[in-house]
């Protein structure tokens, strides 16, 4: 699948936009094995260079764990830093 391996390389290059398609993609399992920790760790890059969608997944990782451990408190974190950037589903949430 070449989507999947462009972004893979923009992915690793640090694109944020990148790292979050690619996060719903092994999330959902489309064209790929489902893979929720590496859809974790591809979102938490893009939430950690502060893109606010990835930002509220993360935050809906740890609230649900998947590919990560369960913690409310974590989740609770990443959705303020979304919140905080005006992202509505996010400050629903909270």
């Amino acid at each position: 699948i070449l989507a999947v391996a462009m972004l893979t390389e923009a992915a690793a290059q640090g694109h944020m936009e990148a790292q979050g398609y690619l996060a719903d993609i092994y999330s959902l399992g489309l064209g790929v094995a489902e893979d929720h920790v590496r859809a974790f760790k591809l979102r938490r890059q893009a939430a950690r260079q502060g893109h606010a969608d990835s930002q509220y997944n993360v935050g809906v990782c740890y609230r649900h764990g998947l590919g990560c451990e369960q913690s409310y408190e974590r989740a609770a974190e990443w959705s303020a830093k979304a919140a905080e950037q005006g992202f509505a589903r996010a400050q629903y949430d909270l």
